[in-house]
């Protein structure tokens, strides 16, 4: 008896790596293929990308495009949007702002892609599956808490961290510089945004169910 319940743990640790494996090698594909792309100016779209969790699949198509503007307000900017079966993402740029901004470009894509895929398998693997709390949309304090994004964000921004060789408390400073305007009140909302995301990101981390971060 003893035996055979160390042989499913040692089975769910597995499946779990291996998931963990497949997930984040499609992640750096889609990641490294936007980049590619965007040097190139060229749209595209995949379709029927998929990828396994245990007995369960998700199949998605991506769907990429840039758009140029001159004299952007910002270096770039990027939209992304996910559902069961599509991932979309939209890179507005100002062409002078590269290829000084790459770096950043870079870091962003990876963040993006990431925050992204965790709503994918969110809606299509039991185990990630999260029952989200009634919010005002408009309300973008109350979107960044929700019980559906705080995973998201926090996913990302571990992303982001690793990539920059940055801790996630700097990422997240980061992020709030970038994205402050959003806020109604940001001196009051962002501290209470910043908690939550980070005592979830401790408390994946106790749990080893996210990545290693600083």
């Amino acid at each position: 008896m003893k035996e055979k319940v160390i042989e499913n743990l040692v089975k769910k640790i597995k499946n779990r790596l291996i998931n963990e494996r497949k997930s984040d090698e499609i992640s750096l594909k889609i990641s490294r293929l936007i980049i590619q792309q965007f040097k190139k100016k060229e749209d595209f779209e995949i379709h029927g990308i998929k990828f396994e969790r245990g007995d369960e699949y998700a199949s998605f198509d991506l769907y990429c495009s840039f758009v140029k503007e001159e004299n952007y307000n910002e270096p770039f900017s990027i939209s992304a949007s996910a559902d069961m079966e599509t991932l979309e993402i939209e890179i507005t740029y100002d062409p002078k702002a590269f290829p000084e901004n790459m770096q950043d470009l870079v870091a962003e894509v990876r963040e993006t892609v990431e925050h992204e895929l965790e709503h994918i398998e969110q809606q299509n693997f039991e185990d990630m599956d999260v029952n989200d709390n009634e919010y005002d949309e408009d309300d973008f304090f109350e979107y960044c808490i929700s019980n559906k994004e705080v995973p998201a964000f926090v996913r990302g921004l571990i992303k982001r961290s690793k990539t920059k060789k940055i801790t996630l408390n700097k990422a997240m400073d980061e992020w709030f510089k970038e994205n402050h305007r959003q806020f109604s009140d940001p001196d009051e909302e962002w501290p209470i945004v910043k908690s939550i995301w980070m005592d979830y990101a401790n408390t994946m981390r106790s749990k080893e169910k996210t990545k290693k971060f600083k």
